[in-house]
């Protein structure tokens, strides 16, 4: 109350005033109709009058307020005029102090009116505005926007009071002053759409054309932002007139002198234009740009580029037209320095000029250059598209901006140069190209390092550049002409240069090149692709110029080439970045093409024309496309340069290990290039150069590399679109050829790449070029010409030594074998000899002697009636025929009375061998005594190292028993020779020969001719034992002969070189190494050969037959010396992987035992010993075979009987299994070394290459594995498994560099997936299936046990096969979708090579999995099960799901079983069915596993995939699997599916027709619901024992946030001992029914039987409300999901029954706002609780208080009114606003009794409700009471800040009140809510977007200050003593400074609103920061310099920008305040 007007009071006069006002003021209360207001005005106008000696009116805010509501709109004129008759005198009694001072009081009814005012009330309203408001001047600033918001609608156009308010708000801006009223004006614009009309229309009428803007430029106010806005708001205006006038007002203030064309124009003329100034600018600044923006600047002219259209008017343009344009002459010549180069002295490069005439480069602007540089556009509209217009102009830019960022970015010459003249050095790499062994003519005699470096100077580089494109026949250097004189030091320095410089070795090293030099690179070059693209028009003259220019073939000089292309060629060739190496290259053959393709145009154009009167274009402008790249500078590039042999060159090196990246991109361009290039021969040169390399390393990359490319342009060249049809002919022909190639590793590649070839249906790319050269019979003179060593490389290797096998001088061997050799050689050897020779393994004593000179004889003897030179594959039939009689001729006169030392002595003999062998090698071991006890001290503290150590020394003894090492080097060409001689034999008559020496002895009684021999293999057999080789022989029977057969004499010698090896400690060249590497591989061949021959002897004879060759593999132990040698080679295959891994140099390893350390096996790549194991495998692949024919071996005792021998056969097939060595007379599959071989013959270790080896072998011996089969094929596959992975592995990380396993070790080849994919097949149907249809020709069947037992263990590993198999899909559909949108470069798709065959891959997956299906279909489905748990998604999703979401991986899982087309649905959910029924465990899970809930996944999946028709069409089957399934006892997740799956189908296919299957549904639901009803029940417990009543169980809930449904989803309930458990799924099987319930039962039960669900829906809500009826915290995740389950269901009105009665109950509980946000449910729940039954609304809000009876009688009052407010919040907009007399009269009934605080606080909630949820024109009866409680309480509150308190208790001042709130000063708890929610409630008014709360505006100034009111000074006398107006918000925050001083600073300085987000408040210092807000955010910022407004950093972005956005964050506050804590 103010000061005065407590004076006043004490005067009884006044009291009596006042009465007489309250009395007049009651009557109003009583008033229902209008006549009624009329009489109660006549009343209070008459209490006014009473007494007119006081201006200080008593009940002031209750009179405005009473008057306010009179001049609602709805209302009659009559009493409007009434109510402004009461104004009158109220203002004629006030005067203007006061009026002044409570202006907001009288303004809040009048603002409003004139809007909505009829014509008779209009001038009364203005006479009002023009007596009292003009008058009070400056007194108006605070309400002058709202004042004008109340003013404007009065310029309505037409109307009579048009003039008096135009002239009224004239007169208002004179009296306030322009700037600020224009200032308001747009402020009221800005926040008020009403107005927008009549504003701009104002500031339109009032723009006074004379005058400039800059003298009006008050009219745009003091706030140029706010002005800005308005503008904004206004031209999105929905009035076209609004629209209208602002623009007016705009292009006044701001004039824009602008050339709007037609848009045709626009693309055809001034884009153009304008492409070339930006590129002209780019050109001139590209040195001020960085890369990304420079990528950002050529990407946007790439935009305007492709906007830009030909002008079709200048097909008929005259050639007249042409003069007036103006084109520049042809001689002038632009040129373009940059400031920064003039004043250099010397500049190496000359000025930069354009190629062509017309390129005004500088042509820009004078006004605009000096700041910009930007030329200006001109729209010269005949020079656009015509010879030096804007298109060529943007053409020569690009071209020129390729030349610079070439030289800038990419051979970094920055083209910057010291003050001291030096020249900068660029770095250059050179290389020895190892490839092309190419050298230029004048470095022949130089040497030099690869890798050289050196600096070179800008020239020398530029010379360089020049002469790399002028090499060939170039007029400066041409060939065959001797070199000049040398007249002066100069030349001899130049010709110094240049010997130094070698040209073709040239490579620039750019090191790390950054991603943003290669976008922008990309985008340079591809806008230059297009700019080519574009014609230009020319004259006929201009026309044949051009014409006879473009086929001149410039001189060879380096001008002859334009700096683009010189650059781009460059960069072709001389760059090591791949990526912009490939780029270059695509645009440039590109543009090549480009250029051939116009070139062809224009001849066949200048031919046609040359006719007189043929040109049908006489006389007019012709358009022509110049080819970027003339006729002339093509031939110039084909015939003297080297740039496609170098293009072509740098795409093959691509092709190499480490750029795998790059391959596909490599190979289109590499095939584009063969196409385009001049020859064909270019690019084919280059691959038979290195398929034909002398070294052996490099013709196998070319293999390798051509097998790439021979995979990768499958595709392309089986299309044919292409302008060439060349394909790699003569490359093929090489490839071809080397199948035959004498280097085993060669010829390995070749048949692996020729194989894989036909498999893939290549046969007709093969056989094409063969038939074609036989048409033309050129093949010979072909390879021929090309000179190819390959076709007759064996013949010219052998033919050097074969005359030294004709003649051997036996007298010579029989001297040096007899004479005793030197003592010092015999002393070092025999000290290795008497520790290891006497054994059988290491001791090799120089066999190889003796077999190289015995087999010479041999051969030679058998040969001798060959010619020498004749290569063996000459040979006629009879020549071979008679060979081999030979054989038996020279072998018939052999005696047989050979002595054989029998079998059981020789091999005790060798196991006392071994056994010394052991103890000598340890001893061997420990040299010295020291060492002794060095190493006794080291077994005493390392035992376990030294039993690792003995282990592993065992394990290699064992391994290199076989070994034989040679004491001297020999020549193993003459060995080879032998051998294939032998082969040659074997190859043409083997029946023949095998039966001669089958039957030939070797006897030497007889034949002198085998003397030799057979004392040399004496010898042999003594050196064995340890003897010497040399000397006399002991005395033996003559007779005596190792080996009795010629045969087998044969098989010794063919498994004695298999054995031998070089050792460490003899000195032998390499080539040594890989000599005897090539006998071991023949040796194997032979004996392939033979053992092949023998198996069809064992198969076609009878048992006669037989005995021998059991005599001849026993004797000669060919199994065991074949596998322990393949063990041995993979061994050292896996030495060389570890060396190759740990990048070790030594030749051993730290730990090396002796055996091992002994002997040399050359270790280079771990390629090296796959040739000798590839025929290892295929001789062990017959051998198993021949074993198999020969039948067994060992006879049975009879006596024996069945149970004793199975079980000593059982015995005896384990010890052979798990034996590391052999075991002697099982079978090779039975043999632990084979089995074990087998296992490890696919891990990466033992190389890549031999993969297609292994798995060719295992598929072929299936049916002869017998009982190891199961032991064999399980690993093996799952193997096969683990390759697979590992490369779907790499494939998904391929874009970092690979540290896999594979990378840089060793080549793949691309088909390498398909390889195993097929092993996979043919063992896994072998296993698997009954009738395996995969072996071919293979009539044996295996033994049923062990493929029994076989079938179960691969059974174990199909979850391990179907995840690999969804791996292979995963990656097939991913290359499948990158195929169809990879772009041209391939730089979005993938550079896999392994995966490119995707229909191939993908039939290989089909192929595997169909046949599986018939009979193993249960496990398939258990299989998929298991894979399905393991892929289950790891991400946390922000809302887990109930059944989880399933993941990428599963779906590809569900793709791969769709796309079986053996498994038909129904037959999936039979199988599903028998699964779930009697599930499997999942293998390798950490808990107990089954895969129940896994196929219920999969099943759900499955049937969310499938369409309504096959739904329908399987209804039955589903049926079945939810009824058998339900009945199971399913952990709870199970039942869940079902619910899940159910709800699916129910969801998605219509109703059933027949009744029975309708029933059967019904039923069925109805126990899966109850099935879930149990699990959401399972965490209450009744009340009492015997009691029905529930409630929850007091333990901690795990919500579904916190619980992942992923993680232990299959886990079941009896594994879980935490105390939650039960809660974990109860709360899951809520939120399910919360989701599924009421959609389910709504279409399960159609309308007619809606009444049979309730009692369900009863059953299920008896588990539902006692969750809801507990309101503690731990209770929390059940609560949130019953309400979200209550709220579904009770959408549907049937369901009312069943819950409406609970529901009231819980609305009126005291505990109902406790909960959280779950609170949007109970909205849902509430409002079908007013909607169902039409009468509860009316009840709700006609309830009294005292009905709530649970709640302290003075809380009553407050909480139904919160209730009442939540119900109207629960509700749509407008839904309740026909019931608003009646919310208004409530409100009315709270305000007339005396309210408390907790009412007042709940009736401000109740008006942000009203706000929110009643649209603005229904409110406006309410705003006069919501505004006057607000006022009231900021009154209220300020009244209580302004108390006057004794200093001494202004902080210490405490009490309690009520006995329970703590109170800090004075103010009560339960005021400060008051306060908050009241703060809040003006928060929210501000926060609505202006449009929607209109009336608002005209109310907001007196809450918050809109004009900065101090910034004006108020000077005027009349104005001396008043007050003004201050809105609340100052004065709150002055009086809170001045009684707490506290100073407020805003953490952020941008605010957003609401502003308010506290809940609550202990003290009303909390709102300081709101109220600071408040007082500065609206004002609209002055320009005077009196302005104290330190507000910018305050200032707020008003009206807010999203509505949607502030009314959403307005409905969450309301929300949060209804909401209450919840019980701990």
């Amino acid at each position: 109350m103010d000061p005065e007007e407590q004076e006043l009071h004490g005067d009884y006069r006044y009291r009596n005033y006042s009465s007489a006002i309250d009395k007049a003021l009651r009557n109003f209360e009583s008033s229902s109709e209008w006549a009624d207001l009329i009489s109660s005005l006549g009343k209070l106008n008459k209490a006014l009058q009473s007494n007119l000696k006081y201006s200080l009116l008593p009940r002031r805010l209750i009179i405005s307020k009473r008057l306010s509501q009179c001049l609602h709109p709805a209302l009659p004129s009559g009493v409007h005029l009434k109510a402004l008759e009461t104004y009158e005198i109220i203002f004629k009694i006030i005067g203007t102090k006061w009026l002044a001072k409570d202006l907001f009081l009288y303004s809040s009814g009048l603002f409003p009116l004139l809007a909505n005012a009829a014509m008779s009330v209009r001038p009364v309203l203005l006479g009002l505005y023009e007596k009292y408001f003009i008058p009070l001047q400056k007194s108006l600033l605070p309400s002058l926007q709202a004042f004008l918001i109340g003013l404007l609608p009065g310029l309505e156009e037409g109307s009579e009071i048009y003039e008096r308010t135009d002239a009224l708000l004239v007169k208002l801006s004179l009296v306030i002053g322009k700037e600020v009223f224009y200032s308001a004006l747009w402020g009221s614009v800005l926040v008020s759409p009403s107005i927008r009309l009549p504003a701009s229309l104002f500031v339109v009428s009032h723009i006074n054309r004379e005058l400039s803007g800059k003298q009006q430029n008050y009219m745009l106010g003091t706030d140029g932002k706010l002005t800005i806005k308005a503008f904004c708001v206004s031209m999105l205006d929905s009035n076209v007139l609004v629209q209208r006038n602002i623009l007016e007002v705009v292009l006044f203030f701001f004039p824009f002198y602008s050339s709007l064309e037609l848009y045709s124009e626009v693309q055809s003329l001034y884009l153009p234009q304008m492409l070339s100034c930006i590129l002209q600018s780019l050109l001139e600044n590209m040195e001020t740009l960085s890369l990304p923006e420079l990528t950002h600047a050529l990407r946007t002219s790439f935009k305007v580029l492709s906007k830009v259209q030909m002008p079709p008017a200048y097909l008929g343009t005259e050639t007249g037209s042409s003069d007036t344009s103006p084109v520049k002459e042809e001689n002038q010549e632009l040129t373009v320095e940059s400031k920064v180069h003039q004043n250099e002295p010397d500049t190496p490069f000359p000025p930069l000029k354009s190629e062509d005439s017309g390129i005004a480069l500088s042509a820009s602007s004078p006004e605009l250059s000096l700041h910009l540089r930007v030329p200006r556009i001109v729209p010269e509209k005949d020079d656009v598209w015509k010879k030096g217009g804007s298109m060529q102009k943007a053409l020569h830019c690009i071209q020129e901006l390729v030349a610079k960022f070439s030289s800038k970015y990419i051979f970094a010459i920055d083209l910057q140069y010291s003050s001291n003249g030096n020249i900068p050095a660029i770095p250059v790499r050179q290389e020895e190209n190892k490839g092309r062994h190419r050298q230029s003519s004048g470095n022949n005699g130089k040497k030099r390092r690869s890798w050289d470096s050196k600096q070179i100077t800008v020239p020398q580089f530029k010379q360089m550049l020049s002469d790399l494109f002028t090499t060939r026949g170039s007029p400066f250097k041409q060939k065959g002409l001797d070199p000049p004189t040398l007249s002066d030091d100069h030349d001899r320095q130049r010709v110094k240069e240049e010997e130094e410089w070698d040209i073709d070795q040239v490579m620039l090293d750019l090191g790390d090149i950054k991603e943003d030099c290669r976008e922008a690179f990309a985008a340079v070059c591809h806008l230059l692709l297009d700019c080519t693209t574009f014609p230009v028009y020319l004259s006929e003259e201009e026309t044949e110029q051009l014409y006879l220019s473009l086929f001149q073939v410039p001189g060879g000089c380096e001008s002859s080439f334009p700096m683009w292309l010189k650059s781009l060629m460059t960069i072709c060739c001389c760059v090591n970045d791949c990526y912009i190496q490939n780029v270059a290259i695509s645009v440039l053959l590109e543009i090549i093409n480009h250029s051939q393709s116009l070139a062809l145009v224009i001849e066949d154009r200048m031919k046609r024309y040359k006719i007189p009167g043929q040109n049908p274009f006489f006389g007019r402008l012709q358009m022509v496309t110049v080819p970027p790249i003339t006729p002339g500078v093509l031939k110039l590039i084909s015939e003297k340069t080297e740039f496609y042999q170098r293009v072509a060159q740098v795409l093959w090196d691509q092709l190499n290990n480490e750029k795998r990246e790059h391959h596909n991109t490599c190979v289109e361009l590499f095939y584009r290039l063969h196409c385009l290039a001049p020859s064909a021969n270019i690019c084919e040169d280059i691959i038979c150069h290195a398929l034909l390399d002398h070294d052996k390393g490099t013709r196998l990359e070319a293999l390798f590399r051509f097998s790439i490319m021979w995979h990768l342009t499958r595709e392309i060249q089986g299309s044919r679109v292409t302008s060439h049809n060349r394909s790699f002919d003569r490359s093929l022909f090489v490839v071809l050829d080397s199948l035959n190639c004498s280097d085993g590793a060669i010829g390995a590649a070749a048949q692996g790449w020729l194989i894989r070839a036909l498999s893939l249906n290549d046969v007709a790319r093969i056989l094409e070029p063969e038939s074609l050269w036989i048409k033309r019979k050129l093949y010979l003179s072909f390879l021929e010409s090309l000179g190819a060593p390959g076709l007759h490389e064996s013949s010219s290797e052998e033919s050097l030594p074969l005359s030294q096998f004709t003649t051997v001088d036996r007298e010579a061997i029989w001297a040096e074998v007899e004479k005793d050799p030197e003592k010092c050689l015999l002393n070092n050897l025999s000290q290795c000899a008497e520790a290891e020779q006497d054994l059988d393994e290491e001791d090799n004593s120089e066999h190889t002697e003796s077999a190289d000179t015995s087999t010479g004889p041999v051969d030679s003897d058998n040969t001798s009636s060959f010619s020498p030179s004749l290569d063996q594959q000459d040979m006629s039939s009879e020549e071979t025929h008679s060979a081999s009689i030979d054989d038996k001729e020279i072998f018939k006169h052999v005696g047989s009375s050979n002595i054989y030392p029998p079998d059981s002595s020789k091999s005790s003999t060798m196991l006392n061998l071994v056994r010394a062998d052991s103890e000598k090698t340890q001893a061997s071991e420990s040299l010295s005594s020291d060492e002794e006890i060095d190493v006794e001290l080291q077994a005493l503290t390392t035992s376990r190292l030294l039993k690792q150590q003995k282990e592993k020394q065992e394990i290699v003894e064992a391994l290199f028993k076989h070994v034989l090492l040679y004491l001297q080097p020999y020549d193993s060409k003459r060995v080879l020779y032998a051998f294939s001689v032998l082969e040659a034999v074997l190859k043409t008559n083997p029946r023949e020969f095998i039966e001669a020496v089958a039957t030939t002895s070797m006897d030497t009684s007889s034949t002198a001719h085998l003397n030799l021999i057979y004392n040399l293999l004496a010898r042999h057999q003594e050196a064995l034992v340890g003897q010497s080789f040399y000397g006399k022989l002991q005395t033996q029977s003559p007779t005596v002969c190792p080996h009795s057969l010629l045969i087998e004499l044969l098989t010794y010698l063919c498994l004695s070189f298999l054995r031998s090896y070089y050792p460490s400690y003899l000195k032998v060249v390499h080539k040594d190494i890989l000599g005897n590497r090539d006998v071991q591989v023949k040796s194997v061949e032979v004996l392939i050969r033979m053992m092949t021959q023998l198996a069809a002897m064992a198969k076609s004879t009878e048992g006669k037959n037989i005995e021998f060759i059991r005599h001849l593999l026993a004797g000669c132990k060919i199994q065991e010396f074949v596998l322990l040698s393949l063990s041995a080679s993979m061994y050292v295959s896996q030495k060389c992987y570890e060396h190759v891994m740990t990048n070790k140099t030594n030749g051993c390893s730290d730990i090396c035992v002796l055996e091992e350390s002994l002997i040399n096996f050359g270790r280079d790549q771990i390629w090296s010993e796959h040739p000798l194991q590839i025929e290892l495998l295929k001789l062990l692949q017959v051998l198993i075979v021949l074993e198999h024919h020969l039948g067994q071996t060992q006879e049975e005792p009879e006596n024996q009987p069945g149970l004793s021998k199975e079980w000593q056969r059982a015995l005896n097939f384990q010890e052979a299994i798990s034996a590391m060595q052999y075991v002697h007379p099982h079978p090779i599959t039975s043999q632990g070394l084979f089995v074990s071989a087998v296992v490890r013959g696919l891990q990466p270790d033992y190389g890549y290459g031999m993969h297609p080896a292994w798995v060719g072998l295992v598929a072929y011996s299936l049916p002869y594995f017998g009982k190891s089969l199961g032991w064999t094929v399980a690993p093996f596959i799952v193997q096969i498994c683990k390759n697979l992975d590992e490369l779907v592995k790499q494939y998904e990380h391929e874009t970092q560099k690979m540290s896999s396993k594979v990378s840089a070790r060793e080549n793949i080849t691309p088909d390498y997936p398909l390889t195993l994919l097929e092993g996979l097949t043919t063992i896994g149907h072998f296993c698997l299936l009954d009738q395996p249809n995969q072996i071919k020709k293979v009539t044996i069947l295996a033994d049923p046990t062990s493929l029994r037992n076989a079938r179960n263990a691969i059974l174990e590993e199909l979850p391990r096969i179907i995840n690999t198999m969804a791996l292979l899909w995963n990656v097939i559909k991913k290359e499948e979708s990158q195929k169809r949108q990879a772009d041209f470069l391939g730089t979005k798709g993938s550079s896999s090579v392994y995966f490119k065959a995707t229909k191939t891959l993908k039939d290989k997956i089909l192929d595997f999995l169909n046949p599986l299906t018939g009979h193993l279909g249960v496990q398939l489905v258990a299989a998929v099960a298991a894979v399905w748990n393991s892929k289950k998604s790891h991400k946390h999703h922000s809302k887990p799901k109930i059944p989880p979401v399933v993941s990428s991986s599963q779906n590809v899982l569900l793709d791969l079983v769709w796309s079986l087309n053996t498994l038909k649905n129904e037959t999936i959910l039979q199988l599903i069915k028998e699964v779930v029924k009697k599930p499997s465990q999942i293998k390798g899970e950490e808990k107990a596993t089954l895969v129940d809930i896994p196929v219920l996944q999969f099943c759900y999946a499955f049937i969310q995939r499938l369409p309504i028709s096959a739904l329908q069409d399987n209804f039955q089957s589903l049926l079945v699997v939810l009824k058998e399934s339900v009945q199971l006892n399913l952990a709870p997740p199970g039942y869940f599916l079902l619910l899940s799956i159910l709800n699916d189908f129910v969801t998605r296919t219509p109703n059933q027709e027949n009744k029975k299957d309708q029933k059967d549904l019904q039923e069925v639901t109805q126990k899966i619901l109850e099935a879930v009803g149990n699990v959401a029940g399972s965490s209450l417990e009744q009340t009492s024992w015997l009691s029905r009543n529930l409630e929850v169980k007091a333990q901690p809930q795990v919500s579904l946030e916190e619980f992942h449904v992923e993680d232990d989803l299959c886990a079941i309930p009896s594994s879980m001992v935490s105390a939650s458990a039960p809660s974990v799924y109860s709360v899951q099987a809520l939120s399910l029914l919360a989701e599924v319930l009421a959609s389910l039962l709504d279409m399960v039960y159609r309308s007619d039987e809606k009444e049979k669900a309730v009692p369900l829906i009863s059953r299920l809500l008896y588990y539902v409300f006692p969750y809801l009826r507990n309101h503690s915290a731990y209770n929390l995740p059940s609560f949130r999901a019953s309400t979200q389950l209550l709220s579904s269901l009770s959408g549907y009105a049937y369901t009312k029954r069943a819950w409406k009665k609970d529901v009231l109950e819980l609305y009126m509980d005291p505990a109902f706002f406790q909960m959280d946000t779950s609170c949007i449910h109970w909205r849902a729940i509430i409002d079908h609780l007013l909607t169902h039954e039409k009468t509860m609304f009316k009840d709700l809000m006609n309830m009294q208080s005292s009905s709530l009876k649970l709640f302290p009688s003075f809380e009553q009052k407050a909480m139904l009114l919160k209730r009442q407010a939540f119900a109207i919040f629960s509700g749509e907009i407008d839904q309740y606003h026909l019931y608003l007399p009646l919310i208004q009269e409530r409100l009315t009934d709270n305000l007339r009794v005396g309210q408390t605080s907790i009412v007042a606080a709940q009736m401000f909630l109740f008006f942000r409700v009203l706000l929110l949820r009643i649209s603005p024109q229904h409110l406006t009866s309410l705003w006069p009471i919501m505004v006057t409680e607000l006022i009231q309480t900021f009154i209220q509150l300020e009244e209580e800040l302004a108390e006057e308190e004794e200093p001494a208790n202004k902080i210490s001042k405490q009490k309690v009140s009520d006995g329970n709130s703590l109170l800090l000063g004075d103010i009560q708890q339960n005021e400060l809510n008051l306060y908050l929610s009241a703060c809040k409630f003006l928060d929210t008014a501000l926060s609505f977007p202006p449009d929607k709360m209109q009336l608002f505006q005209m109310y907001r100034w007196a809450f918050v200050p809109e004009v900065d009111a101090q910034a004006y000074s108020m000077s005027s006398d009349l104005m001396e003593n008043h007050q003004e107006c201050k809105p609340h918000a100052v004065r709150i925050m002055d009086l809170l400074k001045l009684k707490y001083g506290v100073s407020v600073t805003l953490k952020t300085k941008h605010h957003s609103f609401p502003l308010l987000d506290l809940h609550s408040i202990s003290n009303i210092t909390q709102l300081m920061p709101f109220f600071k807000i408040l007082s500065c955010a609206f004002k609209t910022e002055s320009n005077k310099p009196l302005s104290m407004n330190n507000s910018k950093s305050l200032r707020m972005d008003y009206p807010v920008g999203s509505g949607t956005r502030t009314l959403r964050l307005l409905e969450e506050c309301v929300e949060r305040d209804f909401i209450e804590n919840m019980e701990n």
